[in-house]
């Protein structure tokens, strides 16, 4: 088994917090094999400028020998507008509300924007999930619509998403690989 496995393998384990799970509107059963459906359901997008694409999971590490606390993934990546969708989670229960969660949306950001060269980053978040809505806003993420009963939960019901983004405003001459 490759690191990366063990490390999505972790945080299946870690995924299936009940303190998580609704916030987030996830179904945790996925068994420690499931590692391509787990990565498929933290990789779904919402906004209408994704594209079905390769997603970009990054693990969010305290060290880089230590299996990660959480992740950003940057989904529905689509190169000819510059654009992507940005998910993350902070799955270790004790490392949660303590600033990693906002530390790893702002180097997402930052790679998005300096190694990738995207110039939109958009986040799709449930409408109840105020945490993240503040994280995002916190890190320059505006609201740019409310997009009515776009989410399906794992009971059935049908969720409010509210549609952010964050905007490359740093003109190319002037960009700095900040990573």
């Amino acid at each position: 088994m490759s690191a990366e496995d063990s490390h999505i393998q972790h945080m299946i384990k870690l995924a299936r917090d009940p303190k998580l799970v609704n916030p987030m509107g996830w179904n945790p059963f996925f068994e420690l094999d499931q590692i391509e459906l787990f990565i498929e359901a933290i990789s779904e997008y919402t906004l209408p400028y994704s594209r079905n694409s390769q997603p970009l999971v990054l693990g969010i590490c305290l060290a880089e020998d230590e299996l990660p606390i959480g992740y950003t993934v940057l989904k529905g990546i689509n190169p000819d507008l510059g654009t992507a969708e940005v998910g993350l989670a902070v799955l270790e229960r004790q490392y949660r509300s303590k600033g990693y969660g906002r530390l790893g949306l702002q180097r997402t950001v930052i790679y998005a924007f300096e190694v990738l060269g995207l110039k939109t980053i958009g986040a799709a978040i449930l409408a109840s999930n105020q945490a993240s809505i503040n994280m995002c806003t916190k890190t320059g993420f505006k609201i740019r619509e409310v997009l009515p009963d776009s989410w399906s939960m794992p009971n059935g019901d049908l969720a409010d998403m509210i549609w952010m983004e964050i905007e490359n405003t740093t003109p190319p001459s002037h960009r700095v690989n900040l990573l």
